[in-house]
């Protein structure tokens, strides 16, 4: 019978180094992190020309895929909904202030303004920069004053001056997507480096916090070998494992390089039975018990009085009690919501996670969840797109 999905009632608490930093990668692995990256360069067009063009060559310099008016050449499709397109399959927004505020469209803002709000709202990491000068018109420098009560908007004082904060930007974001955070039972740091091979998992991790070094070592085996059984959630993936070996080296830095060594004791190539209930398919159950946990849909099987069906824990509750930081509640937030999904079983993966910058206290969450094989004969099913806005 496939898994019914349970309330828990118990809330976890999670302890986190919060005073992990992330490694910068040398620049081959920048390179290859961006391959697939797109940035959306947004400016007024007249005045900023050359900004613009610096701001692409940066984005080109790491290897990633500027994204720009003076690119798209002749669309078929409306101009405005042809732009907005790009912005929501663009990963980065790069907004550029000048004095300028453009001519409003009929969103009554400006193009630069819209495109802004239209990558805010579907969750992409936004970059902005200001140009230093005291001569702003009013709507420009109120568009300005509404990006800085949300994000961090550096001035610039010439091209190439913005070029460098670009390159820099872009490789503070690859350092922080290539210093993963991992998730050990409560545990939750970042880790140097993990091998998976086969049933055995290697995590080697650079702790600073005193609190998670030592909550890590009491995870040691006993004197009979017998060690602590856990989740362990990185990089997409979740395995339940048993910690078979421990090891800490204190530094001189007073941080303290840990070694962890994992054996995975789930089967992973067991798959849970197909479930319909009142037209709902396994999938379509997890579907809903997503929308209800993380948006507070209304529960599509409760008039029927089977509502416990489609109940699940809000994945994202641990990292509102921890009051987690800005600059890594997008990471966190991604682990937890796999640690559920594929952790459980009910999902093979999750991909294309965006999550928002916070808004009178809500976020935009889009992300995609694949259904697992559930025969081995079964091909991959289609992935299916979860988007909304949550408190966080």
């Amino acid at each position: 019978m496939y898994r019914v999905f349970q309330q828990n009632d118990q809330r976890e608490t999670l302890l986190i180094d919060r005073l992990a930093a992330a490694e910068v990668p040398d620049e081959a692995t920048i390179r290859e992190w961006a391959r697939d990256k797109r940035a959306f360069i947004s400016s007024v067009m007249a005045e900023l020309s050359e900004e613009r063009a610096a701001a692409a060559a940066a984005v080109r310099s790491v290897g990633a895929q500027p994204v720009m008016f003076e690119d798209f050449g002749g669309r078929d499709a409306d101009p405005f909904n042809a732009y907005m397109g790009e912005v929501e399959t663009s990963h980065i927004y790069i907004g550029i202030l000048g004095r300028t505020y453009g001519q409003p469209l009929s969103t009554r803002f400006s193009a630069t303004h819209t495109e802004y709000r239209h990558a805010e709202h579907h969750g992409l990491r936004i970059a902005g920069w200001a140009l230093d000068t005291k001569h702003r018109e009013g709507p420009q420098q109120a568009f300005l004053d509404e990006i800085r009560t949300f994000h961090v908007v550096p001035s610039f004082q010439s091209p190439d001056n913005l070029r460098r904060q670009v390159q820099d930007r872009l490789r503070g974001i690859a350092a922080e997507d290539l210093s993963p955070w991992v998730k050990l039972g409560s545990i939750v740091f970042r880790a140097g480096q993990v091998v998976h091979d086969r049933n055995e998992i290697e995590v080697s991790a650079r702790i600073q916090t005193d609190d998670v070094a030592s909550a890590l070592e009491a995870m040691a085996p006993d004197d009979y070998g017998r060690g602590q059984a856990s989740r362990f959630t990185w990089a997409g993936r979740c395995r339940s494992v048993r910690v078979t070996n421990v090891r800490s080296t204190t530094t001189t830095a007073r941080s303290t390089l840990t070694d962890l060594r994992l054996h995975v004791v789930d089967d992973q190539t067991s798959h849970p039975f197909e479930m319909s209930v009142d037209g709902f398919t396994a999938d379509d159950l997890t579907d809903a018990a997503l929308r209800v946990a993380l948006f507070r849909a209304p529960n599509p099987l409760a008039q029927q009085h089977m509502g416990f069906m489609v109940e699940t824990r809000d994945p994202l509750e641990p990292l509102r009690d921890a009051g987690v930081p800005d600059e890594i509640v997008r990471s966190l937030a991604e682990l937890m919501i796999v640690e559920e999904l594929v952790g459980s079983g009910r999902a093979a993966r999750v991909a294309d996670f965006k999550l928002g910058a916070s808004v009178s206290g809500l976020r935009r969450l889009e992300f995609s969840w694949a259904p697992p094989r559930r025969y081995d004969n079964e091909l991959y099913r289609e992935s299916r797109p979860v988007c909304g806005s949550v408190r966080l």
